[in-house]
């Protein structure tokens, strides 16, 4: 009773509900937010994010309970141990897709894309967690084999759901990444940029919707909640 009247005393303050909508006049009083006059940006963390993009390929398994799992790790990492065939565990399609909180925890052998992300150092505790900012974070949101693998599964996802329409197959990623309809010109723009990539660079529709997919994945809208 009393944990239901507290999380309902949460969810109905102004505080839970404030909106991270700008606003010039509060901006120019108040630039750093000091005085909350709105939420917040905040970037997912690693395991949401890492979630989240399974989430948009389809891939995601919310299977509960269990014990962890071998998800796919670049070569490059695995020849980083003494015995690299036998450093990292084999996961199927299904479990390598599991949530980010039942990934293998290995001190000498981590995920790069949730390190590169800030989890954690598996060597000390952490009481609080710090977000950084750095160019390899951008690196592996763009050409990480994680991310090419996710995007590939990604285009196929939508081609499956929106099958020969190409305008409809953006249509639906922007909805899926942006948890919002989108906006004729963000459809527009990103159909601009499947028509470039074929016509300059070559690309078949199949490769031009990948790219399409990881520029989705990567907006900002998609890496924060408010």
């Amino acid at each position: 009773g009393s944990r239901r009247e507290m999380m309902r005393l949460i969810l109905e303050s102004s505080t839970y509900r404030m909106s991270n909508r700008f606003d010039e006049n509060s901006y120019l009083k108040d630039p750093l937010n000091d005085l909350a006059w709105r939420r917040d940006l905040r970037r997912l963390s690693a395991e949401e994010l890492r979630d989240s993009i399974l989430a948009m390929s389809g891939q995601l398994n919310p299977e509960l309970r269990g014990p962890g799992v071998y998800p796919p790790l670049p070569r490059a990492v695995l020849e980083t141990a003494s015995r690299p065939d036998q450093a990292w565990g084999r996961a199927n399609d299904a479990q390598a897709g599991r949530r980010s909180l039942y990934v293998f925890l290995k001190r000498s052998l981590r995920h790069p894309f949730l390190e590169g992300f800030d989890q954690p150092d598996t060597d000390q505790p952490c009481s609080v967690r710090f977000a950084t900012t750095v160019p390899t974070q951008s690196l592996m949101m763009m050409n990480s084999e994680f991310m090419d693998r996710q995007a590939a599964r990604f285009a196929e996802r939508l081609r499956d759901e929106r099958p020969d329409d190409p305008q409809a197959q953006i249509a639906r990623g922007l909805h899926l990444v942006l948890c919002r309809p989108p906006t004729g010109a963000e459809i527009e723009g990103l159909l601009q940029l499947v028509a470039e990539l074929q016509s300059l660079d070559g690309l078949d529709p199949s490769e031009s919707l990948e790219a399409a997919c990881v520029l989705m994945l990567n907006l900002n809208e998609f890496l924060h909640v408010g």
